[in-house]
């Protein structure tokens, strides 16, 4: 998946398969969140062949602060979780 929406193949895992649950959103559905690291800066968004468009508008590197600012509420937890994973 991550591959798919942004080019970044080679990732590295330190936590395994650690991982945290968003809220269910949209009709029930549940994001399942991974900490990876990548060497690569450049992301890209490639064109999704079945939208024929990107399936996300921009990306950014940001701190902790700055995703608390952006992100809907549904993805705190993940945050929240990531915070604590790194601290």
């Amino acid at each position: 998946e991550t591959a798919e929406e942004t080019g970044l193949a080679k990732l590295d895992f330190p936590f395994g398969d650690a991982h945290q649950d968003t809220l269910a959103y949209a009709g029930g559905k549940v994001a399942r969140y991974f900490l990876a690291e990548t060497e690569k800066s450049d992301i890209e968004l490639p064109v999704s062949a079945e939208l024929g468009r990107p399936e996300h508008h921009e990306w950014r590197w940001v701190s902790f602060d700055e995703a608390e600012e952006l992100l809907p509420p549904r993805l705190g937890v993940v945050l929240d979780w990531a915070r604590r994973q790194l601290a």
